[in-house]
C-alpha cells in the first residue's frame, strides 16, 4: 500500500515537472533572442532532470508494489 502511495506522488510530479518544462521550453522558443531566453535555460535543463528521476522512481515503485502483491 505504501508503495502505491508513493508510486502516486512521484507520477504526480512527474505532471508537474513535465508542465513547467514545456512552459520553460515555450519560454526559449518565443523569446526573440538568445539572450532573452537565457534565464530559461537552467530551469529548463533541471525541470527535464527532475522530470526523468521522478518517472524512474514512479516505476521503481509500482514495480515495487507489483512484487510484493504477488509475493
Amino acid at each position: 500500500m505504501k508503495s502505491l502511495f508513493f508510486c502516486a506522488v512521484f507520477f504526480g510530479g512527474v505532471v508537474f515537472t513535465s508542465n513547467q518544462t514545456r512552459l520553460e521550453g515555450l519560454a526559449i522558443n518565443l523569446a526573440p533572442t538568445s539572450r532573452q531566453a537565457a534565464p530559461h535555460a537552467v530551469p529548463f535543463l533541471l525541470y527535464s532532470v527532475a522530470t526523468g528521476a521522478l518517472l524512474a522512481c514512479g516505476t521503481a515503485a509500482a514495480l515495487a508494489g507489483i512484487v510484493r502483491e504477488e509475493a
